[in-house]
């Protein structure tokens, strides 16, 4: 399956799956928790602008993480994306996943974008951090500890 066929799956899974239930984290300190939307089943902000966030979606591919991973950042790069690493995750309850952390630039100023993805057979467990560069550096304990406090329903 090419890159193409692989991010149009991807994109078609994320719009049509329902997000009623899902992936929440503890809402750091210093974090508001904002009301579920736009297929997310958990959203916070702090005061600053860093934003935190987490889709649930089937896995009804059956993929593993690495899979989720690469399709993610060939899409994230075809967007203009500049990558910043990759790192392994576990969460507190020892549910493994990779993080992609990129750079992009908005309004003249360069921001800082983590996808955090986790697969198990049945689901995919996006968490999705972003922020002014600045602002976010200035969080980053509170959003990896946030990150690690994935529960995956």
């Amino acid at each position: 399956m090419n890159t193409t066929r692989i991010a149009a799956l991807l994109s078609f899974l994320l719009l049509t799956a329902g997000c009623t239930h899902g992936a929440r984290l503890s809402t750091p300190s210093g974090f508001a928790t904002l009301d579920e939307g736009s297929g997310y089943s958990y959203r916070a902000t702090n005061a600053k602008g860093v934003v935190l966030a987490t889709r649930t979606e089937p896995n009804a591919v059956k993929a593993n993480t690495e899979f989720w991973a690469d399709t993610l950042d060939a899409k994230l790069k075809d967007k203009g994306y500049t990558s910043d690493g990759t790192r392994s995750v576990k969460t507190a309850k020892g549910l493994s996943g990779t993080q992609l952390r990129y750079l992009t630039t908005k309004n003249g100023r360069e921001h800082r974008y983590w996808v955090t993805v986790f697969a198990t057979n049945k689901k995919v467990f996006v968490v999705e951090a972003a922020g002014d560069k600045e602002r976010f550096d200035k969080s980053v304990v509170a959003v990896e500890g946030a990150i690690s406090s994935l529960d995956a329903e």
